[in-house]
């Protein structure tokens, strides 16, 4: 089984709801704002939404939408939320030949609280033991495209750097909140083998252990250093930047767009990026302005994603960007 590019890690249920609550802007929290209410407190809720998603997931219906062989590796439950992530897998196409349905998990689910486009997410994790993802050993995919991970990932990690080594693959990440954690020297092994890495900017100063009054750039020159090619950081409203060892590069995001819901606005744009990028060889020099031109896609493609409830409906195909 040949692919295009193989995203390994979860498939979600996604459940919206939108309760009657405001937030309160309070200086204790990071964000200046947070939600406040009393235990015992009903609140009514204004809707509710189930969609799906999941990075993995996400990355695979947007690299599908955009024309390319996808495949995903994946591990479900078998339940009801598992019929509606494997329906939407395949009405975009997507392969299903590294998905493993598993009667000892529950496939994992999100609760996402949306209040005037900011959302707090609660997640469930099904799976507990990363060791039972695994990638078929008759799968070649041109790219790999790594997302957040729970425990016990050292089997999927060796089996990345061998198709790179072995196979010339191509490989993108998206650290989850584990491996921010953890920090990037504990991941040298990955990043010497990474052609684009995204992070967020808060991500991109806790994955390089720097303090918190360090620059971007300077955290991007640290991980591009420890072997990354390509280094990718998004900052929302502000856009994005990218780094590959001689030039940074910068994009706005479009100020005039609706935002109804950010949530997987960072997987839109992701797989924007890697789909202008997707078929270039990675060995070589990329030119400057297919750089440019892969931040412009990712911001495209991440700017429509905001503007509907759910990380995969407003997703663009290659037309629409």
């Amino acid at each position: 089984m040949k692919y295009d590019i193989l995203t390994i890690g979860d498939a979600t249920e996604d459940v919206f709801v939108k309760p009657e609550i405001e937030a309160k802007y309070d200086r204790r929290f990071a964000s200046g704002k947070g939600i406040v209410f009393e235990f015992g407190e009903k609140i009514p809720l204004n809707s509710v939404d189930y969609e799906v998603g999941g990075s993995a997931c996400n990355v695979a219906v947007g690299m599908a939408r955009l024309g390319y062989k996808t495949g995903i590796a994946c591990v479900l439950g078998d339940d009801t939320p598992k019929d509606r992530v494997l329906e939407r897998l395949n009405s975009e196409n997507v392969d299903q030949n590294s998905l493993i349905i598993s009667k000892k998990v529950q496939t994992s689910f999100s609760v996402i609280f949306s209040i005037n486009g900011d959302r707090t997410i609660f997640v469930y994790h099904g799976l507990k033991d990363y060791s039972e993802l695994k990638i078929k050993k008759n799968i070649r995919s041109k790219w790999l495209f790594l997302t957040s991970l729970g425990e016990n990932t050292t089997e999927i990690e060796k089996r990345i750097v061998a198709e790179v080594a072995e196979n010339n693959s191509f490989f993108a990440w998206n650290p989850g909140s584990l491996q921010i954690m953890q920090g990037a020297s504990h991941y040298q092994h990955l990043l010497k083998c990474n052609s684009v890495l995204f992070l967020n900017r808060e991500e991109v100063i806790k994955f390089t252990n720097l303090n918190h009054a360090s620059k971007t750039e300077e955290a991007m020159k640290r991980l591009r250093s420890l072997g990354a090619k390509i280094v990718v950081v998004t900052n929302g409203k502000e856009g994005a930047k990218a780094y590959d060892g001689g030039e940074f590069y910068e994009v706005s995001a479009d100020q005039r767009a609706n935002r109804v819901d950010v949530t997987g606005a960072g997987d839109a744009f992701a797989s924007g990026f890697l789909g202008r990028l997707i078929n270039e060889d990675m060995k070589e020099k990329i030119d400057s302005d297919i750089i440019r031109e892969a931040l412009n896609w990712g911001v495209k493609n991440s700017n429509s994603v905001i503007q509907s409830i759910g990380a995969q409906k407003n997703l663009l195909s290659r037309n629409e960007i």
